[in-house]
């Protein structure tokens, strides 16, 4: 299970690095719902994460891909190198709108969510409405899938993938229950920095992602 772990601990990080996302609960957080709309916000986004890669999981076990020689296992590494080449491409777009520095608009109405809207919001941003997240999840739900593994191991896996995929927008919310007189002062600067330079953050990410996934499906092809 470690092994498994170790293997998606890059995929995590690079779900866990969503500039707009911490963005949205740093906006939260300095509107004085940091603590209620902030907390919802992480448990849409963390439940959708456990649905999601979790259902690809029970899937993938469904149809044998832990088998290596089988047609799921190969067809996975296929999905996974055409995901690696979709990364690259949304490289290239994200580095031609690099010169754009504000802030989406649905982002204005954050302050104003309920609770119940909040938690929607950290679905879609999880995931439906995200280019990053969804070849990402999808990823790492074919790698669990494939990973010989009990099915307590693979719940396990898929909860602890979740909760460090949740790991960077966390930080703000932290920060908004142990300090809520001064949030406005601490994450502002972090708001404005991300938001001038979440094309190139994305940029590299997606760069070295796609990178390492059709790394990774051309190397278990080979294998």
């Amino acid at each position: 299970m470690l092994a498994v772990l170790a293997d998606l601990l890059t995929l995590g990080v690079a779900v866990a690095i969503s500039p707009l996302a911490i963005v949205a609960v740093i906006l939260m957080a300095t509107s004085g719902k940091g603590r209620t709309n902030g907390t919802a916000f992480i448990l849409g986004s963390y439940a959708w994460a456990v649905v999601f890669v979790g259902l690809l999981v029970l899937f993938g076990r469904s149809s044998g891909a832990e088998e290596v020689d089988s047609g799921p296992h190969i067809t996975i590494d296929v999905i996974e190198i055409v995901l690696g080449v979709a990364l690259l491409v949304m490289a290239a777009l994200q580095w031609r709108s690099r010169a754009v520095h504000r802030t989406p608009k649905w982002m204005e109405s954050l302050d104003r969510l309920t609770i119940g809207k909040a938690f929607l919001v950290g679905v879609l941003i999880a995931g439906p409405l995200s280019p990053k997240d969804l070849p990402l999840l999808a990823a790492a739900g074919g790698r669990i899938s494939q990973a010989p593994l009990a099915v307590e191991e693979s719940v396990a896996v898929v909860l602890i993938f979740a909760a460090i995929g949740c790991l960077a927008v966390a930080v703000p919310w932290i920060v908004s229950v142990v300090a809520p007189n001064t949030v406005e002062v601490r994450l502002t600067g972090m708001r404005t920095w991300l938001v001038a330079n979440h094309a190139v953050i994305m940029t590299v990410l997606f760069l070295i992602l796609g990178v390492k996934l059709i790394g990774s499906g051309l190397a278990d092809l080979a294998g």
